[in-house]
């Protein structure tokens, strides 16, 4: 959809038209073009009608120089007006985190709750955490202290996982505990990585660059500003964003719940995806999420 400025933003739009709507805002590589397995039963089960927006300079959507995490939410402002939807939740996983909460921030009463799921925090820029491994740190202050260079190099890189997609699972799963190993290695979660990234860095790998400079800024709001009640995921075995991160945000926000899991790492949102959405919507139209389930099996709906 076209925005105000002329700018273009990509939205995936699927699930039911008279559901519960919920953004996902996707992590550092990328939203899927397909909503399948898990996720597709997650929001056919819970009636939802889910929209994913690219952020700017990912795939579809055009590039938006010196954006703030403010400034998306005020994009997804525009997204909700288009589409007449008046109240949705967000679930921002890895570093769509911080644009989750951004919308908790900004939009009001029009946000119903958010969800973070392995998420930053402002507690630091994420080449700073602290137990970051080396070989993370390092093409992180590479990025940082060159990104035109980083450009270049790693537009030469996408080209090369194009080639051979199992670079791709090498860089994700460097230093990642065992669960997460398993995980990138399914073949279904290989194959959509893979093609959502690819859709991703279609234009370039500049956007991607560009959304971590914008998580590794300060945020622009203090935590305790925040009034939408925010929902906190985290595996207490993430390599990539310790969960340092997530306390902050808890001891931070005003209104929040939490679920630490200390066997998860940082890619298990796709294997909690129902249980995560189910707290986010909370009962459909007073009715727990089991028993919708149910009924809507006995209507015969088809899967989104």
């Amino acid at each position: 959809m076209r925005l105000t400025d002329g700018r273009s933003l990509a939205v995936t739009d699927v699930g039911s038209l008279d559901g519960q709507v919920v953004m996902y805002l996707h992590g550092a590589i990328g939203a899927p073009l397909e909503c399948r397995g898990d996720l597709a039963l997650a929001i056919d089960t819970l009636g939802l009608r889910m929209l994913l927006p690219q952020r700017p300079g990912f795939g579809g959507s055009d590039p938006h120089p010196n954006r703030t995490l403010l400034d998306f939410a005020a994009d997804l402002e525009q997204v909700a007006d288009a589409l007449d939807v008046q109240r949705f939740s967000v679930v921002g996983v890895s570093a769509g985190g911080p644009y989750a909460v951004a919308c908790a921030h900004r939009l009001g009463e029009r946000a119903k709750a958010a969800a973070v799921v392995s998420s930053l925090s402002p507690l630091c820029a994420p080449v700073d955490v602290p137990g970051l491994p080396r070989r993370v740190r390092l093409p992180l202050r590479a990025i940082a202290a060159a990104p035109h260079t980083a450009a270049r190099l790693g537009d030469a890189a996408v080209a090369l996982v194009a080639r051979q997609p199992r670079l791709l699972e090498r860089a994700m799963v460097l230093g990642a505990p065992p669960m997460d190993r398993r995980h990138v290695a399914e073949p279904a979660t290989r194959r959509d990585t893979h093609t959502a990234f690819l859709a991703a860095t279609s234009s370039g790998i500049g956007g991607l660059i560009e959304d971590h400079r914008v998580t590794s800024r300060p945020w622009g709001f203090p935590l305790d500003e925040v009034r939408c009640e925010v929902q906190v995921w985290h595996g207490m075995a993430d390599a990539f964003v310790p969960a340092d991160h997530a306390l902050h945000l808890v001891a931070g926000l005003p209104r929040c719940r939490a679920w630490f899991d200390p066997g998860e790492g940082h890619f298990f949102f796709r294997r909690r995806v129902r249980e995560i959405l189910a707290a986010l919507v909370g009962p459909v139209n007073g009715e727990d999420w089991n028993s919708r389930r149910a009924d809507r099996h006995q209507r015969g709906r088809l899967s989104a």
